[in-house]
């Protein structure tokens, strides 16, 4: 916790927060993925893995959980985990499509802070996403405002829209269906 809040300090439009993710919101943003099977999840800006271990907690022999941070210091703390399952990437998530195959992903699962983030970056950010998710894939998105909703319904066809009150600060989860 003392590493995200470092971290957060030193560059808070990198982390979007100065806590991290609480339980109930990995467990609200996890609520449709099937875990009763193999799957492949990219998880984008995960911090010190307060989301990932929730994953890894549940994902089964022959899943992949591909992990995304950028933050060197958060991504110390995310590789200590040390899961069979768990790819860690220490690079930028524009990158996306160097380290995972295209239609090759059930659930893209992400703490990005879209919110900060210019247009053009986010709109590459989703198109990558787009690709490396299979069809019917889902991109699951928390935010702290509805300030992105719009672009989301552009970039996928249905999207649908949760809430998690116990978060600091509390947070609204897009579930966006390729």
């Amino acid at each position: 916790m003392l590493t995200f809040f470092k971290a957060a300090y030193e560059n808070l439009a990198q982390t979007g927060s100065l806590v991290e993710s609480s339980s109930r919101l990995a467990a609200r943003m996890t609520r449709i993925v099937n875990f009763n099977r193999p799957v492949h999840i990219v998880e984008l800006g995960a911090g010190t893995g307060s989301i990932t271990r929730h994953l890894l907690g549940q994902m089964k022999t022959g899943s992949r959980l591909t992990a995304f941070e950028i933050n060197r210091q958060l991504f110390y703390k995310l590789s200590s985990l040390q899961q069979p399952q768990l790819v860690p990437v220490n690079d930028d998530v524009c990158r996306l499509q160097q380290y995972v195959c295209n239609a090759s992903v059930d659930y893209v699962i992400s703490g990005l802070p879209l919110a900060n983030l210019a247009l053009q970056t986010k709109e590459h950010i989703l198109g990558a996403v787009r690709s490396v998710l299979k069809p019917g894939g889902f991109y699951i998105q928390f935010q702290y405002s509805l300030n992105d909703r719009p672009l989301l319904r552009r970039m996928f066809p249905l999207v649908q829209l949760g809430f998690e009150p116990i978060n600091i600060p509390p947070a609204f989860i897009y579930y966006a269906r390729k």
